[in-house]
């Protein structure tokens, strides 16, 4: 390798090295978006998960309806909207559609994903121990709480200007029919369940639990190992 090409390769780190650990957990996303869409598929109606051809749709009936149950209770019990029912994993307000609460719901793909970044993140195995368990749980009520919220934004018909936008956004054509109004019900619904929520709870949560970790934990336990490593050195010397 040439003189030239070393030197712009060390300058080219130089330049990235204060970016290396947001550049990594970017990298850790990524590689995690890659497994997953490699491995794991969802049926047509999103109910079916299957992972590596494997249908483990019934692993995962306990937790869509302890979810669906949670949520229950913060809107029915604890706001008091008793007009909020619960059949199994169904969900729904009085004049509004019913809301199935599949596998996606969950929150399980971020959990894992989460637990993955932190895995092979920088930082002391032993804290891992702990801080992952802590954070899953934070994001496992953070998910009831995005779910409740959606619940409580389509309690009410859609506004009448999500009309115009949704055939837009999600190419329909509104023809005012109980069908259609169905339709469009549904897309009200998904514009936050899958789409505003989600990238919040991807890019919202997860970052900031990632980023306190980073700030709180790793960054000074490397201090506390530069400093020891230097009491080592100037003890030898």
């Amino acid at each position: 390798m040439s003189t030239k090409i070393k030197n712009f390769l060390n300058n080219f780190y130089q330049k990235l090295k204060p970016f290396k650990d947001i550049i990594w957990f970017l990298c850790l996303f990524l590689i995690f978006e890659f497994i997953w869409k490699l491995c794991v598929h969802v049926g047509d109606d999103e109910r079916v998960l299957l992972v590596l051809g494997k249908d483990l749709t019934k692993y995962t009936e306990g937790m869509c309806l302890w979810t669906a149950e949670s949520v229950y209770w913060f809107i029915h019990d604890l706001l008091g909207y008793h007009d909020f029912h619960i059949n199994g994993n169904i969900l729904q307000f009085k004049n509004s559609i019913p809301i199935e609460i599949v596998w996606g719901c969950t929150g399980l793909k971020q959990l894992f994903m989460f637990t993955f970044i932190i895995a092979f993140y920088f930082g002391p195995a032993k804290k891992k121990l702990w801080y992952i368990p802590l954070s899953l749980i934070i994001l496992i009520i953070v998910n009831i709480l995005r779910l409740a919220i959606i619940f409580l934004i389509i309690r009410n018909p859609f506004p009448e200007w999500f009309i115009t936008v949704n055939e837009w956004y999600n190419n329909r054509t509104w023809s005012n029919t109980k069908e259609n109004y169905i339709e469009f019900y549904k897309d009200w619904f998904n514009v936050f369940h899958r789409d505003i929520f989600t990238w919040l709870y991807y890019d919202g949560i997860i970052f900031i639990l990632w980023l306190i970790w980073e700030e709180k934990i790793n960054k000074p336990y490397l201090k506390l190992k530069g400093k020891v490593a230097s009491a080592i050195a100037n003890q030898i010397n």
